[in-house]
């Protein structure tokens, strides 16, 4: 992939309304501070991403190839279970709140029927694009900026002084960590599959600059844009949609969102399921998670969605965040590839974070991601150093 082709490639999946969901959640903040942590949670969360993407790259390995290079081949199967089931929710998710956003534009269509459009639309992208390099999603993403940047600009225009003061504009609290830690969370549930495409990057830019620069700019702005509609409107993205002047060019972009971003997750679940059933390619995966994920989307209780999102999110980082710091501690010590079928020292430092970001994130203690990356790294290191103890001094000959 070139370089445009990542950037836009990136810039297209952090347009979304989950990004701009969460951004509202900021609202208690006010705009001021709220775009200040949306930008210091972003730099960490998108450096994340951008780093896993490299080291794809580096390796010419997809997003689980790379994991299995650390925890071993059965350590790499257990992770793409957990990728599949991990990617399978995510466009759950994207179908979900699409049809929660165009129940609110078109109240007589029910629910489930919007829900089967769009998961079968998503499903036929996927198969027609087969690759996300596809020049028809590239378009689509600048479309879909352009609309974006159009409604940005129209709501400001019309939108409160008070959503530019800085002043709160909604009820509650939020502290400073949990409003970076929630700027984290999006960026970084992207890491388990950033390395699909940043494998078959063309060059270091393509792999790690254009991610980061693609989602870094694209999700801040709908990070944003969720945190003004909550600031100046003390409402969500559903209720900004459906009493928006311009609804029906926010319906399409609901729609276009949908495509560019669900898309992603269900290519990168059929190329992680190849990890664990071997299939010839990722066509017949594609089709069966794609049909799963129709009907699991149809029957979803749309009502719980903000609950689900965050707990969601939750375990994501949960999972992902303490697997990969052991895949980068290993990468920058400059391990080898590990022969065994697990690697029991990775995976006991990988539960060791688990279990602390869980503790952290119910306690509310500073920032969970962060501080799982450090208790990972002290649990993991030694025993990644004596892993790699370096090369042997040859004893002179007699």
């Amino acid at each position: 992939m070139k370089k445009h082709t990542m950037f836009l490639l990136w810039l297209g999946a952090a347009i979304s309304i989950s990004e701009i969901y969460t951004g509202g959640l900021l609202a208690p903040l006010g705009y001021a501070k709220g775009m200040a942590v949306i930008i210091a949670g972003h730099l960490a969360g998108t450096g994340l991403l951008a780093l896993g993407s490299w080291i794809s790259f580096s390796r010419k390995e997809n997003a689980m190839d790379s994991v299995s290079f650390s925890l071993g081949r059965t350590g790499g199967i257990l992770a793409a279970l957990c990728n599949v089931i991990q990617l399978i929710g995510w466009t759950i998710v994207m179908v979900v709140q699409a049809g929660s956003a165009i129940t609110g534009i078109f109240p007589d269509f029910p629910f489930w029927i919007l829900a089967l459009v769009l998961s079968i639309l998503v499903l036929l992208w996927a198969l027609i694009l087969g690759s996300p390099a596809g020049r028809l999603n590239e378009i689509a993403v600048v479309l879909l900026a352009g609309l974006c940047v159009f409604l940005f600009v129209q709501s400001a225009w019309n939108g409160s002084a008070g959503a530019l003061s800085g002043a709160p504009g909604c009820s509650g609290t939020m502290s400073v960590s949990l409003g970076i830690e929630l700027s984290i969370a999006l960026p970084e549930s992207w890491l388990p599959l950033a390395g699909d495409y940043g494998g078959k990057a063309s060059s270091k830019g393509a792999a790690g600059l254009m991610p980061f620069a693609g989602y870094f700019i694209g999700s801040v702005l709908m990070y944003g844009f969720g945190l003004f509609i909550g600031v100046s409107t003390r409402g969500d993205i559903f209720a900004f949609i459906a009493g928006n002047p311009l609804r029906f060019a926010a319906c399409a972009v609901v729609v276009l969102s949908t495509l560019t971003t669900a898309f992603l997750d269900l290519y990168s679940a059929a190329v992680s399921s190849r990890q664990i059933f071997k299939p010839r390619n990722e066509r017949l995966p594609l089709l069966v998670i794609g049909l799963f994920t129709v009907l699991a989307s149809v029957f979803f209780p749309s009502e719980k969605y903000g609950a689900f999102l965050e707990n969601f999110l939750s375990a994501i980082g949960m999972v992902f965040v303490p697997l990969y710091t052991s895949l980068f501690i290993d990468y920058f010590l400059k391990r080898p590839r590990y022969a065994k079928a697990l690697n029991f020292p990775a995976l006991g430092g990988a539960i060791a974070g688990m279990i602390c970001y869980r503790i952290f994130t119910q306690y509310e203690i500073l920032i969970p991601t962060l501080l799982t990356i450090a208790v990972v790294g002290v649990v993991y290191i030694p025993f990644s150093l004596r892993l790699n103890p370096g090369p042997r001094k040859e004893k002179p000959n007699a």
